[in-house]
């Protein structure tokens, strides 16, 4: 169906020329005035005030005006300031009439939309479905996560996020032996920070069930259903619906959060992360626990006893930097 210059909102130029047969050549004048046609309100100043005052054609460009008809039915376009400062501002009735014209517009515009959008209801109702199975999708493999885990490190991950707290770090010892001047031996004893690097895939799904995402789609749907279906909203009616597709934004943002954190457990699950992960908390007991956490996630058996894994770890960053000792840095 064809738009009609009631339920279209014009943004642009473009769309003037669209809905209307501007004359652009026309000046208009008071005397050769007859009656508004639509109010507009453009993006950019782009349209060209045609009403003339002292003898010269005004020609500002605005973005706030109105299309008026001519007594010779030629339509012309006349800035805000010039509409009210010369055809409202004497003119009592010309002035009530935009006023009208204004207030009808917009509501049309608004009935418009919402009618638009009821058209799409059950592209909402799929979205909130599908939206509400990937949710609880997302929210079984968290649970599986941090139910695999030892639940202190699942604590200290949710700690660490929260407090922007990634990198991991770790101390080395170094020991220095030698005589000194005065022919005794010493032994020198020094610690020297180092780090594994920065968690990677930290984000909002170790709190996701906080977000009552659920409980939020479940709503959005329910008055998406209370939505009259027929053809012609009341105006209160049409209200309600504007408030409740007002929401979209929100299940937009739902879904991609749900996206984004499905991304960042990938990240997480990677297995050069997951080795820092161990690394957490200086508990041996917990470490040992955390080898065992770390090949479940990654389907893989544990090659050795993971207290021995955990030592042996240890071993390889005491021969690296040869160390006399390391701490980790909880």
């Amino acid at each position: 169906m064809a738009p009609t210059h009631g339920i279209i909102e014009i943004r642009s130029l473009a769309d003037l020329h669209s809905l209307f047969n501007i004359c652009a050549d026309i000046t208009l004048t008071k005397e050769h005035y007859s009656h508004p046609l639509r109010p507009y309100r453009l993006i950019q100043p782009e349209a060209s005030c045609q009403y003339q005052k002292k003898g010269t054609r005004c020609s500002k460009m605005h973005q706030h005006g109105f299309v008026v008809e001519l007594k010779d039915g030629s339509n012309v376009l006349i800035g805000h300031c010039c509409a009210h400062n010369h055809l409202g501002l004497h003119d009592a009735e010309v002035q009530g009439a935009l006023k009208q014209l204004s207030a009808a517009e917009k509501q049309n515009i608004r009935r418009h939309k919402v009618e638009t959008l009821l058209l799409q209801r059950d592209a909402f109702f799929e979205r909130v479905r599908a939206a509400n199975i990937r949710h609880r999708g997302l929210l079984d493999r968290i649970d599986q996560i941090l139910k695999i885990f030892p639940e202190r490190v699942g604590v200290m991950l949710q700690t660490r996020w929260k407090s922007s707290q990634l990198e991991v770090l770790w101390d080395y010892q170094i020991i220095k032996k030698g005589i000194d001047e005065k022919g005794k031996t010493y032994e020198e004893r020094r610690w020297y920070p180092h780090s594994f690097g920065n968690l990677k895939g930290m984000g909002l799904w170790l709190q996701f069930g906080q977000q009552r995402y659920q409980e939020r789609l479940l709503d959005f749907r329910r008055q998406l259903e209370a939505i009259p279906s027929k053809t012609r909203l009341t105006n209160v009616e049409v209200e309600q619906a504007e408030a409740v597709f007002n929401r979209l934004t929100e299940l937009t943002v739902i879904e991609r959060d749900i996206q984004s954190q499905t991304k960042l457990i990938d990240e997480f699950l990677n297995p050069a992360n997951l080795e820092m992960v161990i690394q957490l908390t200086s508990n041996q007991k917990i470490r040992a626990e955390t080898v065992l956490a770390v090949h479940q996630l990654r389907n893989e058996p544990c090659g050795m006893a993971p207290e021995k894994y955990v030592a042996e770890i240890d071993r390889m960053l005491k021969q690296r930097y040869s160390a006399g000792a390391i701490r980790i840095a909880e």
